[in-house]
């Protein structure tokens, strides 16, 4: 299963799938993205006609989302809002996450962080999304639930909360938003453009109209601007912005140091949205002999670790690469394992000069 959902991601971004892969997906894929794309779109206009109500929450409501599955730097942007609210606005800020994927059932509110401790250091228990907020933001609570409006109701009786920022939350339609931003990823854009499951698309580009701004997320882009050009072509999003997503220092997970791997002959392994870019990037500078991609979420096991350092043992290489985002999920895994370091992430935006946080701050001080 794992293995069909890391094909059908590929396929969905392959600028030239292969012939018999296509012949393969193509009619029972398009058949159910026929009926899912009747139900979104019932769905929507269902609650255009206001036959079905978003519910309004006493905070003001920030939503962060996508209109694509896959990676598209969410919630490093969901942590700069966040931290922005709570200690430049100074409003009770928390931040909460869908929790998909974890072991924590996300029909209740769960409390991963509150104003005292983090309550949570493994991210297969909490949600890799949800434990990097809380490593990320300042000042700020960070909740777990599928029910949007319960957790926004819970921060504001419990803690006060005057914003509370979603990851991820733009096909929930059950709660009103205030300020809505999609991010787009520059190159992937919009995958093949169909809907789930032949295509990446959550919902039909013209759902875009909901969204105050776009937030194009620029991992290395040479060609940003042409990107950005037609992409804002694409959706009927307003304002824009580019986000840059640069790279950051490669930190062992063990003992939490920074290392120096210049010229290393390394392998790699993630369970991310767009592992592509993850491999790209190390090939820059590194010998990446072997890769292993697992679905994203994917809650690994100790299995599958030891596989990983048995298969570097098997190519003579002392050095494995992961992501900030697989390392919040394995560090229970790999107490005794010197060889497995992660790539961090810096996100270099000035929301301020293009206008965002300034949109931002009229709506929350109103």
């Amino acid at each position: 299963m794992e293995n069909l959902k890391v094909i059908i991601s590929k396929y969905h971004y392959a600028k030239k799938p292969a012939l018999l892969v296509s012949l393969l997906l193509f009619v029972p894929l398009g058949i159910i993205s026929v009926f899912y794309g009747i139900i979104i779109i019932s769905k929507n206009f269902l609650y255009s006609i206001k036959i079905l109500k978003e519910k309004k929450v006493k905070p003001y409501v920030i939503c962060v989302g996508n209109l694509t599955t896959g990676g598209v730097g969410k919630t490093p942007i969901v942590c700069e809002l966040a931290n922005y609210c709570a200690n430049e606005l100074k409003k009770k800020t928390a931040v909460i996450s869908r929790g998909y994927g974890a072991k924590l059932n996300n029909k209740n509110v769960n409390i991963i962080k509150d104003y005292t401790k983090t309550y949570y250091d493994d991210g297969a228990i909490c949600g890799d999304e949800a434990l990097l907020c809380a490593q990320n933001t300042k000042n700020c609570i960070v909740l777990t639930s599928k029910n949007r409006v319960e957790a926004a109701q819970l921060a504001y009786k419990n803690y006060g909360c005057e914003v509370v920022v979603l990851d991820d939350g733009f096909s929930n339609r059950k709660i009103k938003k205030d300020f809505t931003i999609l991010t787009i990823d520059s190159k992937k854009q919009f995958s093949n453009g169909f809907l789930l499951p032949l295509g990446a698309l959550r919902e039909p580009l013209g759902e875009s109209k909901r969204a105050d701004y776009a937030v194009i997320s620029n991992k290395g882009d040479e060609n940003i601007l042409e990107n950005k050009k037609e992409i804002l072509e694409k959706i009927k999003t307003k304002k824009s912005v580019i986000c840059n997503f640069t790279q950051g220092g490669f930190y062992n997970i063990k003992n939490g140091l920074e290392v120096q791997i210049n010229n290393k002959k390394v392998i790699a392994f993630c369970a991310i949205g767009q592992p592509q870019q993850f491999y790209n990037y190390l090939k820059k500078s590194l010998n990446l002999v072997y890769a292993e991609t697992f679905c994203d979420h994917y809650s690994y096991t100790q299995d599958d670790i030891e596989k990983i350092v048995k298969k570097a043992r098997e190519l003579n290489v002392d050095t494995i690469i992961t992501t900030q985002k697989d390392e919040v999920k394995i560090k229970q895994y790999v107490k005794n394992i010197s060889a497995i370091n992660f790539l961090s992430m810096k996100l270099c935006a000035n929301f301020t000069d293009n206008g965002l946080f300034y949109a931002l701050e009229r709506g929350v001080k109103k």
